[in-house]
């Protein structure tokens, strides 16, 4: 059982909140849910759409076409009219002028009188969304109560009024529908049984639940897409989490608040996308020169510059691995689920403190705004490992100083917070001493190097295999890392149903690259590579630390993800080839462009 939803509006229209509203029904219901948005770099106009599949299986990424397709003016009808199922419904509303638009084949138009609807049952006109939840509820027969519960969860604060309004509202749509209707329309499901401790969340919130639940006290930011939302997030639970939250005037003082409170004792992080990391880059440096631990949460999208600020790209990795100037060691991570998000965002706490080290997390675009349904996250399966903090460091003699970066086997030097009984040391952006004094001393310096870059060898023994889904002895394997697990693994039951056997290696861990991943790589039969930028970054990363490259390169980088029907093409295109291509590029082709519809004005 599966079913695509999909509503196109104008930007304030409102479609994000009723995608996600909807999701959340069918979450309620016991279904695995995920929303995908998409919208411009505009704040009014333009075109957004919101996204919903629902299955009664697990699934992972979002689809192209679409059973039913929700139009709130006339971009809704002629963008997504040729990205429909047989068998489909678009819904419109009637006042649109439709007159000569080339309306889909094999799918009923139905168009409806969505003023008068409202008008009729003394509505405000903004609850026209609400209508078509209630309209395309009807369609599928779906049971209305889980839509009231959120209703009230949702409009409860405002007034009794305003809940009693949308759940009319909501009733008005789903009789017209039921009294109307006259087309096939062949999906029908109701609710499954639930135990109810499923979410619908998004890849940024999950991070963020992750860093509290990591230890996180101290969070600073700038806002800017597609990370913001990780800062509205935690400044609106900041007292429920008992975090501090600040919002900073730009990006180089957000990652420098985050510098100095873990510096003073908590675990502290920022959030940001490609070019307030730019930003950051100095004091990156900073951080890993001083020894001070801090996690820096990056959202990708395209560059360079602004370029397409609301749209998913994997193109900032080489620039994550070698950010601000010299060599030192830094740990990168890239969840490929919204569980990731909160696990790994909890554990690049423990890596940057036990380090000593600064942490970059990379998600996305795609990952941080989508919304997947996901069992509860479990906090209690949290480990808070900080390291080597001297509590009682030993009593010092007249004119010693503690020895902060005092020269160990491991690399790690014991670390104090201020105002500890014989910890005082200072922590600059200096080369320095074993006593934190900075020093140009030639031999000094090459220790310190040396010292810092020890603490690898370590950390590698922390650093997983990549994990494998689908069968391991699988003919085809498809290499991936961070948020393209998600198409990969819906790629795996197309191609089986063509009699391609593939599985998934996926990286969630990018660097360090210990060599133990080497034998997991070279076991694979027939390689192909899935990345989301132009010049395949991480292949190139596998082939300079690992001696690993991948047989065939499959990229798209025109401003969104994979989807599965495009690694499964991919795929066999390649196997029909004998993976003897090396390079593919991918194209989302015959799209419309989002951020100026009036281009189409003309469109028939």
């Amino acid at each position: 059982m599966e079913f695509t939803w999909i509503i196109g509006a104008e930007a304030g229209a409102g479609s994000m909140v009723t995608g996600r509203t909807l999701a959340k029904v069918f979450a309620r219901g016991g279904y695995h849910v995920i929303g995908y948005p998409e919208y411009p770099s505009l704040i009014r106009g333009g075109h957004n759409t919101y996204q919903i599949r629902v299955s009664d299986r697990e699934i992972h990424s979002p689809v192209k076409k679409n059973d039913v397709v929700v139009a709130l003016n006339r971009d809704g009808i002629i963008f997504h009219r040729d990205f429909m199922n047989k068998g489909g419904v678009l819904i419109y509303d009637s006042e649109i002028d439709a007159a000569g638009i080339k309306m889909p084949e094999g799918v009923s138009v139905f168009p409806v009188p969505l003023k008068q609807i409202i008008e009729q049952n003394g509505l405000d006109p903004r609850m026209a969304n609400t209508v078509t939840v209630g309209m395309s509820l009807g369609l599928l027969g779906y049971p209305m109560e889980d839509f009231f519960k959120l209703l009230d969860k949702e409009f409860s604060r405002k007034s009794k009024e305003i809940v009693d309004l949308n759940i009319r509202a909501a009733k008005a749509g789903f009789d017209y529908v039921k009294n109307n209707f006259k087309g096939h329309f062949a999906i029908k499901f109701k609710p499954m049984k639930s135990d109810g401790k499923k979410i619908v969340i998004g890849g940024n919130e999950a991070f963020a639940l992750g860093a509290v639940a990591g230890g996180a006290k101290f969070f600073s930011a700038y806002p800017m897409t597609p990370a913001s939302s990780v800062l509205h997030y935690l400044a609106e639970k900041e007292r429920d989490f008992n975090i501090v939250v600040k919002q900073t005037e730009d990006e180089l003082a957000a990652v420098e608040y985050a510098i100095g409170a873990s510096y003073a004792g908590v675990r502290a992080a920022t959030a940001t996308s490609g070019g307030g990391f730019s930003l950051m880059a100095e004091s990156l440096g900073l951080s890993a020169l001083s020894e001070t631990p801090v996690v820096v949460f990056l959202a990708q999208r395209p560059g360079p510059s602004t370029c397409m600020p609301t749209w998913t790209e994997q193109g900032d990795l080489r620039f994550a691995l070698h950010a601000s100037q010299g060599e030192f060691l830094r740990v990168l991570l890239a969840p490929g689920t919204v569980d990731e998000e909160f696990y790994l965002g909890a554990e690049a706490f423990n890596f940057a403190e036990k380090y000593q080290i600064p942490v970059i997390v990379l998600s996305d675009k795609f990952l941080s705004e989508s919304h997947f349904s996901t069992r509860e996250f479990e906090p209690g399966k949290v480990k808070i490992e900080r390291g080597g903090i001297e509590a009682k460091p030993k009593a010092l003699k007249p004119m010693e100083r503690f020895g902060r970066y005092k020269l160990t086997r491991s690399g790690i030097s014991p670390r104090t917070f201020p105002g500890t009984p014989n910890g005082m040391h200072v922590a600059t952006s200096y080369e320095h001493r074993e006593d934190s004094f900075s020093c140009e001393n030639f031999e000094m310096r090459v220790d310190m190097v040396d010292k810092r870059a020890r603490k690898q060898k370590l950390l590698e023994k922390e650093i997983p295999l990549p994990k494998v889904y689908g069968k391991k002895d699988a003919h085809i394997s498809i290499i991936c890392w961070g948020s393209q697990m998600l198409p990969a693994l819906d790629a795996l039951p197309i191609l089986e149903a063509k009699g391609i056997h593939a599985n998934v290696i996926h990286f969630s861990y990018l660097y360090p690259l210990p060599k133990k991943i080497r034998a997991l790589l070279k076991s694979a039969k027939n390689t192909i590579m899935i990345e989301n930028n132009s010049t395949a970054q991480f292949a190139g990363m596998l082939k300079e630390f690992l001696s690993f490259r991948p047989n065939v390169l499959a990229l798209k980088y025109d401003g969104r993800q994979f989807f599965p029907d495009e690694v499964a093409d991919a795929v066999e295109e390649a196997s029909k080839n004998k993976f003897r291509r090396k390079v593919m590029r991918v194209v989302d082709r015959g799209e419309y462009e989002y951020y100026n519809p009036a281009l189409y004005a003309e469109v028939k």
